[in-house]
């Protein structure tokens, strides 16, 4: 009968060992893709900012440009469709489209300049706004 205790004791204490293994393996393995994923979307985040920052950038130099009258530059012209293209591939549907009407509307400040009847920093207001806010709303997105 004693041996018995023991060896039920011992299979026991075997059981409660591997079962603690187990968890504590899956916890790490847990811990470890949350790390992951807060490292990519950290690594997300920083690639749109820098690349909503440069297209700001450029917009300003765009806006400026027209609103001085001066001759419109193809490679600054260019620079933004680069960047546009770059934040494209990681944007959101809605900073795409928010993006690309902000661009259109640079495009035609810089080549014909503001319709008549506005300003140049008045016609460029709404969509620059627009983009703005949805850059803010997908960095703040990514944050969570």
């Amino acid at each position: 009968m004693n041996n018995w205790l023991v060896l039920i004791g011992t299979l026991f204490g075997t059981m409660i060992g591997t079962a603690g293994t187990i968890v504590s393996q899956h916890l790490a393995s847990h811990m470890a893709e949350r790390r992951e994923r807060a490292a990519r979307a950290a690594e997300y985040r920083a690639e749109r900012l820098h690349v909503s920052e440069a297209m700001i950038e450029v917009g300003q130099a765009i806006e400026r440009a027209a609103v001085n009258r001066r001759e419109p530059s193809s490679e600054l012209h260019d620079r933004l469709w680069v960047l546009q293209a770059r934040l494209a591939i990681v944007a959101s549907d809605r900073l795409k489209r928010t993006m690309n009407d902000w661009v259109i509307a640079l495009n035609c400040v810089h080549w014909e300049g503001a319709p008549a009847d506005q300003l140049v920093w008045v016609y460029l207001q709404e969509p620059r706004g627009r983009f703005l806010d949805a850059v803010s709303a997908e960095l703040a997105g990514l944050e969570n």
